[in-house]
């Protein structure tokens, strides 16, 4: 009997204890608590909402017009033929190379070739930078580019093709003494717009 006096006594200071331990906590809880209640709204900082990306508007080009060079040509599909090495051109049209993107508001570069005659891109060495050139897609767009520099490179480089940044039209022609070099035009996206 006396063994379980002693341990009930025991169990009930411990209980307390135990109790005693929990009074800090209920102290500080009921204080927050109660300071929350009463405080005004916290200004939380809440992260805007990331801008949405644009939809992508694409479409294949149909023709290009530069007016500072009275230039207005129908574009044709263009491509490679590994057998006869050379690449589809003609005498009054340019081409779209279809190897390269699309026209577009999201990324790539557009590349648009065509001979060096009076008739095609002859003119391209008038351009000066903030020219505009416009590309209709033949799904009612027009595509607007802004000129911003040139670059003669060796027909063996194909750079043109990994190109991954913002979108840009290249124009391409033949210079050099015996047209030896392929001559780039590049232009910056500017705008999109449905026609």
């Amino acid at each position: 009997m006396k063994f379980q006096r002693k341990l009930i006594i025991v169990s009930m200071v411990l209980m307390l204890a135990g109790l005693a331990g929990l009074l800090p906590y209920a102290y500080f809880w009921n204080r927050n608590r109660v300071a929350l209640a009463n405080a005004p709204l916290l200004m939380v900082p809440v992260r805007a909402p990331l801008p949405q990306k644009p939809e992508a508007i694409t479409g294949k080009p149909s023709r290009i017009l530069i007016p500072s060079l009275s230039l207005d040509l129908a574009v044709a599909d263009g491509s490679y033929n590994p057998d006869t090495k050379a690449w589809t051109l003609s005498n009054d049209k340019a081409h779209y190379a279809l190897p390269s993107v699309q026209p577009n508001n999201d990324a790539g570069n557009t590349l648009i070739y065509g001979h060096a005659q009076k008739q095609v891109f002859a003119g391209l060495t008038g351009l000066k930078p903030g020219d505009q050139a416009t590309v209709t897609t033949d799904n009612g767009y027009r595509f607007t580019y802004t000129y911003t520099a040139t670059e003669a490179v060796k027909p063996t480089n194909v750079d043109i093709f990994a190109y991954a940044g913002s979108p840009r039209l290249t124009l391409q022609t033949c210079s050099g003494s015996w047209w030896q070099n392929r001559q780039f035009y590049y232009f910056d996206f500017t705008s999109v717009e449905k026609i």
